[in-house]
């Protein structure tokens, strides 16, 4: 039981952070690769706001999530849209978003050095018990918000007149814009919420484990990983992806070694890949030609 609710809080963790991969890709069919320094420039402006005694912790933590956020939409619109006019064949967004990253990598580490700095902003002290197995506070409180994001994302997206607009360029971004949706702007909110939920994730991983330039980048396969198998166009799907992930990886490197527990999750992608590439929840599509 230990093993099964460590696994799963491992897996809360992932699947918050595959959240920001699910919400661009289900939008605009884009990945933000640079997901993971967004995280970084959260918790480091975290670190920052922590320091204003007068106001409370959690509007700091709003603040960080909307600026975030809005470099999220920025980043779509001067990084991301201007290199996809090409179609679903143009890739140059790969390189855009990754070059990003780089930038944020070097201004980071030149500015602050590597050393982590620890982060009392959402921070939880102490452990908790779940069906007779303890584990840290703060890895409860990632998991548990993690169900809580999933839960109002799927609302909104199915009961919002924001939700119909995003399916709707989802399924045909020229069709939509026809209907005068514009594509551009939903791609924008849809990074703005995404790169929101990511800030959400680094600042409380942060808190757990200090402030570093390094600080996303351990998370990002396992955020892939969940994404994959879940898939990357439904929102329930980081949360299964992130609990299987996290159940193989813990269970095996408890049995044989960490290592060989980070192999049998990327096996299990590989399967997802080879037997249901759309993902386990993701509805197969049939073609006709």
């Amino acid at each position: 039981m230990e093993i099964v609710v460590a696994g799963l809080a491992a897996g809360g963790l992932f699947a918050l952070v595959a959240q920001g991969f699910v919400l661009t890709f289900l939008t605009t069919n884009t990945l933000n690769f640079a997901l993971g320094e967004f995280m970084v420039v959260a918790a480091f402006l975290a670190l920052g706001v922590s320091q204003w005694g007068w106001l409370p912790a959690a509007a700091k933590i709003v603040i960080v999530v909307v600026v975030v956020g809005l470099l999220g939409a920025l980043t779509y619109r001067l990084i991301v849209l201007p290199f996809t006019t090409g179609g679903h064949n143009d890739s140059r967004w790969i390189l855009s978003t990754v070059g990003i990253s780089f930038i944020i990598i070097n201004l980071t580490t030149n500015g602050e050095g590597v050393m982590r700095q620890p982060l009392a902003l959402g921070e939880t002290d102490g452990f908790v018990e779940l069906f007779g197995a303890r584990i840290l506070a703060q890895q409860g409180l990632i998991a548990l918000t993690a169900v809580l994001v999933t839960v109002v994302l799927v609302v909104l997206t199915r009961s919002s007149g924001l939700g119909v607009r995003m399916r709707a360029v989802s399924q045909d971004a020229e069709a939509a814009s026809l209907m005068g949706v514009s594509p551009g702007r939903i791609g924008m909110i849809a990074y703005g919420l995404g790169m929101s939920v990511a800030a959400l994730a680094g600042v409380l991983w942060a808190a757990e484990v200090g402030v570093s330039p390094q600080l996303g980048e351990p998370l990002l396969v396992g955020a892939f990983a969940a994404g994959i198998i879940g898939g990357l166009k439904t929102l329930w799907g980081p949360l299964v992806g992130g609990g299987i992930y996290g159940l193989v990886t813990t269970a095996v490197g408890e049995s044989i070694g960490v290592m060989w527990g980070e192999v049998s999750g990327l096996l299990v992608v590989l399967a997802v890949l080879m037997f249901r590439p759309e993902g386990l929840l993701e509805r197969r599509v049939a073609v006709k030609l």
